[in-house]
């Protein structure tokens, strides 16, 4: 399900790799963002599964503190790693510049690491790097416009007269940053992170029949858009396992709070032209429906839409996309809307994490009335009759719309939240509804409603199942 790696470790930006001589397992390199120690590390972990379900951890994949002697590196934000000959290869930003650190092993640690010159960049580099069936090296870097280059045999030097500095723009493509390039065919897709909807929240792609462009934009693979109030980007690629191709994304979660970007996992699926259906979010990720009569931890709900309040009481309904982002955006640009979402503490239904004993454990709080909260997908077998739910609430108490296929789907249950006493982990209850006409796959779409027609902060929301 997802997300897919354990709660104290969020993993965004990943790349993920299956490599030639590994084929039955499949790592992940990916941002260090420890969950309460907000922002980028300078120590990568690398993870590796042979199940898509149970992920072991490598630690520490890159430590710049070890590799680096030229510059003190304070975070790695999405690097990638290739192999080529039997050595592995991992690239990031540092100095300036794209630099590479070097490893006999897929899981590192990877050390002696070098600066690239002629990589230097005035943001962000987000370097992605591909080898292609014939042994030739690419290395990509940028924001807004992305730069390629073919590496030298040696893997730490460019080919001066193949450098391409517009492969990707803002303007043409919507790309933002994070590239990386995979190959299907004869066809080379570069996913990025794309802002034509307003935010930079789509995971798109465009193909070429070459390594260095020109590149046509053919769609988006994946929005993450609706999984957080302040969800502000979206980075991950595509990677072939065992024959099923499928996307690594990121959604944000905690809202406000940094450390908390998860990884997350879709099946995709290429038509006769090599095109990419466009997938949802989904609570399932890579497993298929899951038994409504298990335990669902509420904090694995895949989307949100938000309910706000503005003037004298007056409702504004609104699905939040990247801070409500309404129009393009370029650079850095912000709204004094968004602004004010943004430092807005009572907005709306966001996780929270907190630790209990020494195990990370997550919930959602802040539930208000007209919130609606998604789970992709339930299977309900032949049926169910009753719903249970784990929850707290102070005071006021609400009521849980259960409907199936959409807020607008059927009602098949409505359970009262009463008071507890208080809201958080100390103050869980149980509460419990009949349910009627729940059969087959849907999704789950949980609708907060006040009794009162309050706005303010309604209850949290620990676990749910159906039995």
């Amino acid at each position: 399900m997802n997300p897919i790696l354990p709660l104290h470790y969020a993993a965004p930006d990943g790349e993920p790799h299956v490599w030639k001589n590994d084929p039955d397992t499949l790592y992940l390199y990916a941002t260090n963002e420890l969950v309460g120690c907000p922002g980028d590390r300078p120590v990568q972990h690398v993870w590796s599964t042979k199940n898509l379900t149970d992920w072991e951890e490598h630690v520490p994949g890159f430590d710049a503190g070890q590799a680096v002697d030229f510059e003190d590196v304070a975070a790695l934000p999405a690097s990638d790693c290739i192999e080529k000959d039997g050595r592995y290869y991992y690239y990031f930003t540092a100095a300036g510049k794209q630099c590479v650190a070097f490893s006999d092993r897929p899981e590192g640690p990877f050390l002696d690491a070098v600066p690239i010159e002629g990589t230097e960049f005035p943001s962000c580099g987000d370097p992605a790097v591909f080898v292609d069936d014939d042994g030739s090296a690419y290395l990509y870097w940028g924001q807004f416009y992305l730069k390629g280059c073919k590496l030298k045999d040696n893997m730490r030097e460019l080919e001066p007269d193949t450098i391409r500095t517009m492969l990707l723009t803002e303007e043409e493509h919507g790309f933002h940053e994070g590239s990386s390039l995979r190959k299907r065919g004869n066809l080379y897709y570069l996913i990025y992170c794309d802002t034509d909807r307003g935010a930079a929240t789509c995971l798109s792609y465009a193909v070429s029949r070459s390594p260095l462009g020109p590149f046509e934009k053919r769609g988006v693979i994946i929005d993450n858009a609706g999984c957080d109030l302040a969800n502000w980007n979206n980075h991950g690629s595509l990677v072939c396992f065992h024959g099923q191709w499928y996307i690594l994304y990121h959604k944000a979660c905690f809202a406000l709070e940094m450390g908390g970007r998860k990884a997350c996992m879709e099946p995709v699926y290429f038509d006769e032209n090599g095109d990419i259906a466009e997938v949802e979010m989904t609570t399932q990720g890579v497993e298929g429906p899951i038994d409504a009569s298990r335990r669902l931890e509420a904090y694995r709900a895949c989307h949100f839409k938000w309910a706000a309040w503005h003037g004298g009481g007056d409702r504004l309904e609104r699905e939040v996309a990247c801070f409500y982002w309404k129009e393009p955006v370029t650079g850095w640009r912000r709204t004094a809307r968004d602004a004010a979402l943004r430092n807005s503490k009572d907005t709306g239904v966001r996780a929270a994490h907190y630790v209990e004993r020494g195990i990370h454990r997550e919930y959602l709080t802040r539930l208000t009335h007209g919130d609606c909260i998604y789970f992709r997908y339930l299977d309900f077998g032949k049926g169910k009759n009753r719903f249970t739910c784990s929850a707290a609430s102070h005071r006021t108490g609400c009521i849980l719309e259960l409907h199936i296929d959409g807020e607008d789907g059927p009602c098949i249950g409505r359970c009262r939240i009463g008071d507890t006493a208080g809201f958080g982990p100390w103050n869980w209850k149980t509460f419990s509804c009949a349910v009627e006409n729940a059969a087959g796959v849907h999704e789950l779409c949980l609708k907060v409603c006040s009794e009162r027609f309050d706005r303010e902060w309604l209850c949290d929301l620990d676990w749910l199942e159906f039995s």
